[in-house]
């Protein structure tokens, strides 16, 4: 007996069947060994590309934020565009980055200020805070408000101040 035959009667199946499933597993393994070697050949003809810069989504909301802010007040004033789109964008990152907002005290627009925070949020916050009667005692205490987990709630710590 040769080995095929040795094969088939331990797989209880035919000769014919063992010849279809080896050339089945012949053509898989070429198909593998074809598609490794495309992929291959692409990587090399393809050069470095360097990663792209990705913002979050809280950035991406306060970069749009200001955007629309600028364009309003381009819009209302009708200044050169280049000049203040510089200075707006200046004072907006210095107030942001450097002033941190007194929660019992906070409008609803100056939360909305705060990235990642809309004006919904914000305004669910100042709801939050009037049904404590300002007594927040710390910044766990925000997690019962809809919409914000421990991102939304590291990103208040940063901008928030309680009293």
């Amino acid at each position: 007996m040769n080995i095929r035959d040795r094969i088939a009667v331990m797989l209880s199946m035919t000769r014919t069947e063992i010849t279809v499933v080896t050339g089945l597993l012949l053509f898989f393994l070429l198909g593998v060994i074809v598609n490794s070697s495309h992929s291959l050949q692409e990587a090399r003809s393809h050069p470095e590309i360097e990663p792209i810069e990705q913002f979050t989504d809280a950035e991406v909301d306060s970069l749009l934020k200001e955007a629309a802010l600028l364009e309003t007040a381009l819009d209302e004033s009708g200044t050169d565009a280049s000049h203040s789109r510089n200075q707006g964008t200046l004072s907006t990152k210095k107030t942001a980055l450097s002033q941190k907002i007194v929660f019992s005290k906070a409008t609803t627009d100056e939360l909305a200020t705060i990235p990642g925070i809309s004006s919904v949020l914000a305004g669910r916050l100042i709801a939050f805070r009037e049904s404590r009667k300002a007594k927040v005692e710390g910044f766990p205490d925000f997690l019962e408000v809809k919409g914000i987990g421990k991102k939304r709630m590291e990103t208040l710590e940063q901008h928030l101040i309680l009293e």
